[in-house]
């Protein structure tokens, strides 16, 4: 850096040499990541070799498979007691999410209403 460049200049190249090495410094982390996953792939296989049995990875862990539900569903849930997203999703084996999205799509129609924020947050069904 020169001493004849104003200070928004200097500010200018230093951003610059910042981006840089951020990029640098992501660069070298994904290689220390690369290395570290062929390390536990090794291991992984040691312990294969000695047991004979393939190690739980969290690769191989089972994931949930999708769950359609009714809105039908939705209501007997909220019926039962269940009064936020995760009460129904628990009740009906689905996520949240899937409630969630249940709801806003066919809610309204099915008489089922929401009350607070947050902490408050409440399912009803009319």
């Amino acid at each position: 850096m020169s001493n004849n460049l104003t200070a928004t200049e200097q500010i200018e190249e230093l951003e610059r040499q910042l981006v840089q090495l951020k990029h640098r410094s992501l660069l070298e982390l994904k290689v220390k990541l690369g290395e570290a996953r062929h390390t536990v792939a090794m291991l992984e296989k040691q312990i294969e070799e000695i047991t004979g049995k393939a190690p739980a990875s969290p690769e191989t862990k089972q994931r949930k498979s999708r769950r359609s539900i009714t809105i039908a569903e939705v209501v007997s849930a909220i019926k039962k007691g269940a009064t936020n997203y995760k009460a129904v999703a628990r009740e009906l084996d689905c996520s949240p999410i899937t409630v969630a999205k249940k709801i806003e799509a066919e809610g309204k129609a099915a008489g089922i209403k929401s009350s607070g924020q947050k902490a408050t947050f409440k399912l009803s069904v009319k």
